[in-house]
């Protein structure tokens, strides 16, 4: 079965776009200065994604009609893997910025210390519970595991405006960078990563792989997004980007 020519179009692009732009990211990551958040959390989300666009190369043209067959594809696994450690950086950026604002006095989650400790364990979760998972309750996984961040998303967004007044210490710029963060977190998770295993309860029990596909498609472009999250992260990256463009035209 030939796979559906939208498919190879989402996949050309991250692999086109999105992986250089990964690359490139992570080395600004280690020069630019965030806007105090650890990089260490995105740095971790940029790998996990580009783990995941690195595989895509590697996997066969028509992967999507043998995903439920994963356990024969040591690819599949590793992406699987990668996938579940980028949610769970995901909700941990989502409670840094949720606690940079309620709970200011909460240094641990980013201190060295504290992230660090954090960082390795998701990577142990995800490379050695996920397959354990997986080979004893493959479809009760798939479904509920992405639905255990959702309510963590949705406080954080609905909470967050209550604590911005008396957050004195964070400039009016840092407050909107931070719930932008917020809001992006929350719309990647509701409308990429929620469908796919939604939709994976349809495709097991024989259904359309239209739907399938299409939250297929939503999921691959994830990815893209985090890279759109760098510039809420980033002090004064918009402004800095329009300075050199406006340096860069009147030299001309």
């Amino acid at each position: 079965m030939d796979q559906p020519t939208y498919l190879n179009v989402i996949i050309w692009f991250n692999i086109r776009v999105c992986l250089p732009f990964t690359f490139l990211l992570i080395t600004l990551c280690c020069l630019v200065r965030l806007d105090r958040v650890p990089v260490s959390y995105y740095m971790n989300l940029l790998l996990s994604n580009l783990t995941q666009l690195i595989i895509l190369i590697a996997l066969p043209p028509n992967f999507p009609y043998y995903w439920r067959y994963w356990r024969y594809s040591a690819s599949l696994i590793i992406y699987a893997c990668c996938a579940l450690a980028s949610l769970c950086f995901r909700t941990m950026i989502a409670l840094e910025r949720y606690f940079l604002i309620s709970w200011p006095e909460l240094h641990f989650i980013r201190q060295t210390k504290g992230y660090v400790i954090f960082c390795v364990l998701i990577w142990l979760f995800a490379i050695f519970l996920f397959p354990l998972f997986m080979m004893f309750s493959q479809y009760i996984f798939f479904v509920l595991f992405p639905l255990i961040p959702t309510p963590v998303f949705i406080f954080c967004v609905a909470r967050t405006p209550k604590f911005l007044p008396a957050a004195t210490s964070l400039t009016t710029g840092e407050k909107r960078r931070i719930v932008a963060a917020l809001m992006l977190l929350l719309i990647v998770h509701i409308c990429m990563i929620l469908p796919l295993s939604l939709s994976y309860i349809n495709s097991y029990f024989g259904g359309s792989y239209v739907k399938y596909n299409s939250s297929l498609i939503l999921f691959l472009f994830s990815p893209f997004m985090d890279l759109i999250l760098f510039v809420f992260m980033c002090e004064g990256l918009v402004d800095k980007l329009l300075m050199c463009f406006s340096c860069h035209s009147c030299s001309r």
